[in-house]
C-alpha cells in the first residue's frame, strides 16, 4: 500500500513531536507510551551542537568568556564541516546557509564543508599502522 503523509508543520530540532510515543510503538519499543519524542537533528549537527554550546567554564580556555557566536566547530567523519552560528543571517558566497534555528535555537548556522574526508585520516594508510598490529590493536590497523 502507499503511505501519504499530510506533513504541515515543520518542527526545530529538540522540539517536541505531538503527544509523545504512541502506545503501538511503545509496546513495539519496550518503552512506556507518551514517553516524549524530539525532532531529530541532523549528525553533524548534533555534533556542532556539542562542540559549540559546550560549557568551557572553569577549563582556562580561551573561549570560556566568549559567547557562542564566537566559536567555530569542526566536525569530522565520512565528510567534515565547519559550523558557525550568529545572532543575525550571515549570507557568504560559497558557504551554506544562513539557516535559522538549524543546530541552535534562536541563532543562524552557517557551515562549509567536504565529503568523503574519512579517508583522509584512514589508520590503515597511517605510516605507524604496522605498529599497531604489534601492539595488539588489528581492529584499528585494518581500517580502510
Amino acid at each position: 500500500g502507499t503511505v501519504v503523509f499530510n506533513l504541515q508543520l515543520v518542527l526545530s530540532p529538540g522540539e517536541a513531536v505531538g503527544k509523545g510515543l504512541t502506545p503501538d510503538a511503545a509496546r513495539e519499543l519496550g518503552l512506556p507510551a507518551g514517553i516524549a519524542v524530539a525532532a531529530s537533528l541532523i549528525d553533524a549537527h548534533a555534533g556542532g551542537l556539542g562542540v559549540i554550546g559546550a560549557d568551557v567554564k572553569g577549563h582556562n580556555l580561551p573561549c570560556e568568556n566568549q559567547p557562542i557566536t564566537s566559536r567555530v566547530a569542526m566536525i569530522c567523519g565520512t565528510s567534515s564541516c565547519h559550523m558557525g552560528v550568529s545572532e543575525t543571517p550571515i549570507f557568504v558566497p560559497g558557504v551554506w546557509g544562513p539557516y535559522f534555528s538549524a543546530m541552535v535555537p534562536g541563532l543562524w548556522l552557517n557551515e562549509g564543508g567536504q565529503s568523503a574526508t574519512g579517508k583522509l585520516v584512514s589508520v590503515w594508510r597511517h605510516r605507524q599502522a604496522p605498529r599497531l598490529l604489534l601492539c595488539g590493536m588489528p581492529s584499528l590497523a585494518i581500517q580502510t
